[in-house]
């Protein structure tokens, strides 16, 4: 893996107003806010904006570290067997062979920052809105990402809750 990066440009910048979003999982976008081609594979960073009470199977990549940063809402994380629950401004590192996962708690949207170390898995997240769930592990397996689970799962609060006695 080269960490050179590309000598043409003195820093890379990209601008949310021009951030190209797709779909991945159900009402779930996406965007590559830097791409590893321009930074010599050294990494990839995305944006995700999650909706209430989603989030991926659990998971692992044997080739990558990931890092999230919490931008809005809260989240419940799960990490080599353990769970905790992350809001805006947290970093969580997950090492390389960890299996991990996470859920957006609701009630609205949420978004993360998603890095990776090294680079490289840009091409698999717009396809993932592309195929089928029924083809999503093996479309993962050729990207790194070992699918071992569920989705960890959040209830969503029934309408009548605040009339329900506690």
């Amino acid at each position: 893996m080269s960490t050179q990066f590309n000598q043409n440009k003195a820093a890379i910048v990209g601008r949310s107003e021009n951030l190209a979003w797709f779909d991945t999982m159900l009402d779930e976008q996406m965007a590559i806010r830097v791409h590893s081609k321009d930074v010599g594979g050294a990494f990839t960073i995305i944006e995700v904006d999650v909706p209430p009470f989603s989030g991926p199977p659990l998971h692992y990549h044997e080739d990558r570290e990931e890092i999230f940063e919490v931008l809005e809402g809260k989240f419940r994380f799960h990490c080599a067997g353990e769970e905790f629950e992350a809001g805006p401004g947290t970093s969580v590192v997950v090492p390389r062979n960890t299996v991990h996962g996470w859920v957006n708690l609701g009630p609205g949207r949420a978004r993360l920052l998603g890095t990776f170390v090294p680079g490289g898995i840009d091409e698999f997240f717009p396809l993932i809105g592309q195929t089928p769930p029924e083809g999503w592990t093996d479309l993962a397996r050729r990207h790194d990402t070992w699918i071992v689970g569920a989705p960890l799962s959040v209830q969503a609060p029934s309408a009548n809750a605040a009339a329900e006695p506690a």
